[in-house]
């Protein structure tokens, strides 16, 4: 009797079958794949001979062993292109700042600095930052900017701040290469990374670094609030919501972690 199966269900056979074929490095037979996914002979014939038609594998003759081709790489690459972070983080931002009630922040690295390229203004606030969009500031100096190098290798980051203008902007900032160090070594054990008024004085931030489908930074995301709010116990409070936002913007731009 013929196997019967729903839309649902034949899409995840379809897709068993081509993770196998992927991790195969010399293709697979149809007895092989049979034997791997406990389908049917007959159901695997079948979503073969459609991926074929499709382009998505071909079949060696004289093996009679399937692989696949490069046109998953094809169509992958242009999901790539078609990433856009501040559209993507756009949502969850907003959905930040609904949550917490303060200013979200949005960066992407450029050379030695980061350039903010979305905020999301905390509503009926006071007090306004000082940071605008297209505006750049040195990685070394700023929350987001330490998150980043956080996520890069030693000869990465040395590298970095070599180009950097190392300068105090205020008398917080982090002037010498090995309390960066440290500081970073901080920033990996936990996760996230934290702005003490090295930037701007008067203003505390949380920050975390947002991952890509590389599992490379390619940017980051920060709450900031007046100093006399941030408090170390407010911080520990507005943690696990940055992060979750982070989480989810990462996820939609690629991220498998």
């Amino acid at each position: 009797m013929a196997e019967k199966s729903s839309p649902v269900q034949s899409l995840d056979r379809a897709f068993d079958i081509m993770e196998r074929l992927c991790e195969a490095r010399d293709g697979l037979t149809i007895h092989t794949l049979t034997e791997m996914t406990g389908l049917h002979k007959s159901t695997v014939h079948r979503m073969l001979s459609a991926m074929v038609t499709r382009g998505y594998v071909r079949k060696d003759e004289e093996t009679n062993k399937y692989r696949m081709t490069t046109r998953l790489y094809a169509l992958a690459g242009q999901v790539v292109e078609n990433l856009d972070l501040v559209q993507i983080a756009r949502g969850p931002m907003e959905h930040l700042r609904n949550e917490v009630g303060e200013t979200v922040h949005l960066v992407v690295p450029d050379g030695s600095d980061i350039v903010y390229v979305h905020k999301v203004e905390a509503e009926n606030s006071a007090i306004r930052m000082f940071s605008r969009i297209g505006m750049r500031r040195p990685m070394y100096c700023t929350g987001v900017g330490k998150a980043i190098l956080a996520s890069l290798s030693d000869e990465e980051v040395n590298a970095i701040w070599e180009q950097s203008d190392i300068q105090p902007y205020t008398q917080h900032t982090i002037v010498t290469r090995e309390r960066l160090q440290d500081v970073l070594g901080a920033i990996r054990r936990r996760g996230y990374a934290f702005d003490n008024e090295e930037n701007e004085l008067g203003v505390r931030c949380i920050a975390a670094a947002i991952y890509d489908y590389t599992g490379r930074a390619c940017g980051a995301i920060s709450l900031s609030a007046p100093l006399m709010r941030m408090t170390d116990t407010y911080l520990a409070q507005l943690q696990p919501h940055l992060m979750a936002a982070r989480d989810r913007i990462s996820r939609d731009m690629g991220w498998m972690g």
